[in-house]
């Protein structure tokens, strides 16, 4: 392979790396802040749980 092949299979691949990585942080984040969600409604659905 020439050195420009190269070079561009390298940045194509560090690219995809990137993409694979933030897609994977937000999926863990989206699924982080519902677990937070629901902690924090667990007392209020148990009060209401409670007075019925």
């Amino acid at each position: 392979m020439s050195t420009s092949t190269q070079n561009f299979t390298v940045a194509l691949g560090a690219a995809v790396i990137a993409i694979v990585l933030t897609v994977a942080s937000s999926l863990t984040f989206v699924s982080s802040t519902q677990v937070a969600r629901v902690v924090v409604d667990a007392p209020q659905a148990i009060h209401l749980a409670a007075s019925k």
